[in-house]
This record gives structure tokens, sequence and C-alpha cells, in this order.
């Protein structure tokens, strides 16, 4: 096979995964979890309307203040699960968006065109090695690998919390280790804390507009791809 064969795999069959996330994770999935505090005072209100319909007791004083409490409870217990399913869901994109490229790589190596074994594993590593090996590309030499690297990094911090990939992150990208209502410019004891549970929302934080730039600079990788293999498109393979 030829590389302009390759370009027009990439373009019309890789990549399109990745079009399908950049453009409908963020606008379809996170606005569910949007507007939580005016939702958290409706699940507030509901609860004191329905606990003060009910029929009062022998005992009951008139006084509502109890039920105010509790609803302001409730209303806070629900805001408090939502964000923090919110931020695992944002974690949770992150690493299926690096996922995604090494599948989608590893897909363009089992075409049946190819006369070599595709790699046994879709890891990122043995993935370009094979591409550095079969099709004389360097990923790492394309402007958006710098990205790629940064991605894989929070995919493993999300997964594996502390660890290598937490340290890495540290230095690229501190903001990450502070929580979203925190305003803080500078480090704080928040950016180095352990971190312990990221697939509960805490500890790691990934924000929508960075979900956003992973996005874009996946989609542009493969399209560096593409345009490599169409610059060589009578190359054989």
């Amino acid at each position: 096979m030829d590389g302009g064969y390759l370009g027009m795999q990439i373009r019309q069959w890789i990549v399109r995964p990745i079009i399908a996330f950049r453009e409908y994770a963020v606008r379809d999935v996170l606005p569910s979890f949007s507007n939580l505090n005016e939702r958290a005072d409706q699940i507030g209100n509901e609860y004191y309307k329905r606990m003060g319909s009910q029929p009062a007791s022998d005992d009951f004083d008139g006084d509502m203040s109890t039920f105010a409490e509790e609803a302001q409870d409730q209303a806070l217990s629900w805001y408090l699960m939502m964000r923090s399913l919110h931020q695992t869901m944002l974690n949770l994109l992150a690493a299926g968006l690096f996922h995604l490229i090494e599948q989608q790589l590893a897909a363009l190596c089992r075409d049946a065109g190819f006369m070599v074994d595709p790699p046994k594993d879709t890891n990122l590593k043995i993935v370009a090695n094979w591409y550095r090996a079969n099709l004389r590309l360097e990923l790492g030499t394309l402007s958006s690998w710098p990205m790629i690297e940064e991605l894989k990094y929070v995919a493993n911090a999300v997964k594996h919390a502390e660890g290598g990939a937490t340290d890495k992150l540290r230095s690229l990208r501190p903001e990450l280790f502070t929580h979203p209502a925190l305003d803080f410019d500078e480090m704080s004891i928040f950016e180095t804390r352990t971190v312990a549970a990221p697939l509960a929302g805490e500890d790691l934080f990934v924000r929508e507009d960075l979900l956003i730039k992973y996005a874009e600079a996946v989609e542009s990788f493969f399209l560096e791809i593409a345009a490599h293999f169409e610059a060589h498109e009578n190359e054989n393979y």
C-alpha cells in the first residue's frame, strides 16, 4: 500500500471517532452537570414543601425551622455529590480520550494490506515503535506530540492516582491539582497533596477548557499523520 491510501484511511476512518469526541462529548455529555446551584436549590425547596405538607403529629409545635435545615442539608449533599461526579466525568473523559488515541493508532496497523503483523498491544510506546519500524514515521517529531504525552500523564494519573505521572503533571500543569472552587494563582498546599481519589472527583481536576484543548490537539495529531502520508503518497509501505 502507498502513502496516499494511508492518508485516506486516516481521514475517512481513523480520525472520525476523534472528531466525534471533540464535537459531542462537551456539547452533549457535560451539560447534564450545568446549573448545579439552581438545581440544588430546587431539590431543597421540594424537600421543604414535601415535609411541610405532611399531616402534623400531635407533638408538632408548628416550627418549620427543622425542615428548613434539613432542606438545606439535602440541597448541599446533592450539590457536593454532583460536583464530584462532574469532576469524575471530566477526568474519565480525558483518560478515555488518550486510550482512544492508542486504539485508533493501532487500528491503522491492522490493515490487511500490511505484510507484517500488527503490534500485539495498543500501548502508545509499542505502537510508536511499530510506526517507526514499518511506516518510517517518528510520531515524536510531530508538533502535536507534546500535548499527546501530557494527555498520557493525565490518563495515567486518573487511573493510578499518585505516581510518576502525577510528578510530571505537577511541573507541566500545577493548576490540575487545585480545586476549581479555589481561586489561587500561585502554589498552595492543595497542589502538593497526594493524589488519592481522582476517580471520585478528588485531588486531580481536569477542566472543561483543557479537555477541549486536548481533543483539538488529538485531532491535529491524526491530521498531521495523514498529511505526512499524503506528502509521500507514492511511497510504498
